[in-house]
């Protein structure tokens, strides 16, 4: 499980299908923020 210092991110994280979880973990990006999360996870669903 993908742990993120922000709690928010974390938060954010937690809600996301699992599917999309294990395409971030797996995409190895450093990501800092809760914008750059949400973003990747647009960019993930809307491929699908």
């Amino acid at each position: 499980m993908k742990q993120f210092k922000d709690p928010a991110m974390q938060q954010y994280f937690d809600t996301l299908p699992a599917y999309i979880q294990e395409s971030v973990i797996q995409s190895g990006v450093q990501m800092d923020t809760l914008e750059q999360l949400r973003k990747a996870a647009e960019n993930l669903t809307a491929g699908k």
